[in-house]
């Protein structure tokens, strides 16, 4: 009596993708079973569940979801329900199937497709009957196989209809958007295989980022520390420029005062400063006076003569 009462619908719909989307994108999309079930504006609630014991032996195995989806039975929200039933979704290489198991004998199987053909190729043949499928380009396909009582058919039947439209312009933005993701990786992967980090990048990296206080060698493979008071200011001076050394004032403080000792020998010139021999050039008396008379201004100079040494000039 149940099998008199229930009706057989079969239907294709056919949509044209973008020519920027590729098929293992839509493909893609299709595989991520909660995203599309998120996509249906009809399901509110869903999760993983277990396959009931009626199940086919060969829809066991499949992945099964328990999903929750509000209907309105009549125009404008006046009547409304919550109905709960199960499903089992099933990965195609160019696809997915699902199997729907509702209440009141409402069995829905359903495939998508994805056919035609990218840029490129070679024109596929389109099936005879799809009066709505590109002679070129990619396009979804769906087929609904649906059972159910005679008196709800056309209803149910639109309901699909109606909520398969928005979930495929959904699939398609979400489709959109993976590309844009997986575009976005590749060329950031091109980036670095072109131009690879250098010894030069690691370097700079290790110098912008000191992680020790004091003094430190600027160098990936030495960690060892310098203590101010090991190197005197003469040291720096010298190696300032051409020096790796980095010093952080909040660590190091204030040098000591500077030592200076004079040479031990006489005539001989040396000095030490803070322990660095420093050679001083001799500079005699005489030399010291001519420096002074080259300095000075002519009219500074007056020569008065003396009675020990009469004719010398005298300076003022």
């Amino acid at each position: 009596m149940a099998g008199m009462m229930s009706k057989r619908s079969v239907f294709t719909t056919v949509t044209p993708l973008p020519p920027y989307l590729t098929r293992e994108t839509v493909i893609e999309t299709l595989h991520q079973h909660s995203d599309m079930i998120q996509l249906n504006p009809l399901v509110i609630k869903h999760e993983r569940c277990n396959p009931p014991p009626n199940a086919p032996a060969d829809e066991f195995h499949c992945i099964w979801y328990e999903l929750m989806d509000k209907i309105h039975y009549l125009p404008g929200g006046m009547l409304s329900g919550h109905v709960s039933y199960k499903a089992c979704f099933y990965d195609l290489p160019r696809g997915l199937q699902t199997h729907v198991y509702a209440p009141t004998g409402l069995d829905i199987k359903d495939k998508w497709s994805i056919c035609g053909n990218m840029p490129g190729e070679p024109r596929e043949p389109v099936e005879l009957g799809l009066t709505d499928a590109p002679r070129e380009g990619l396009y979804l396909r769906e087929d609904v196989d649906m059972r159910c009582n005679i008196f709800v058919t056309s209803f149910v039947k639109k309901t699909l209809r109606k909520a398969h439209a928005v979930l495929v312009e959904r699939l398609v933005v979400k489709a959109d958007i993976l590309k844009q993701r997986s575009d976005y990786a590749s060329s950031v992967r091109h980036s670095l295989l072109a131009y690879p980090p250098t010894e030069t990048d690691s370097y700079r990296s290790s110098w912008q980022s000191p992680t020790s206080p004091g003094f430190r060698v600027a160098s990936p493979d030495v960690t060892s520390q310098i203590s101010p008071s090991s190197i005197s200011p003469t040291e720096l001076h010298f190696q300032g420029r051409g020096s790796s050394l980095v010093l952080d004032p909040a660590q190091t403080g204030p040098f000591p005062p500077t030592q200076y000792s004079k040479p031990t020998k006489p005539n001989e010139h040396i000095y030490e400063i803070d322990g660095a021999p420093v050679q001083l050039p001799e500079i005699t008396v005489e030399q010291v006076d001519d420096n002074a008379q080259n300095e000075l201004p002519a009219s500074s100079v007056k020569r008065k003569p003396t009675a020990s040494q009469p004719g010398q000039a005298e300076l003022a």
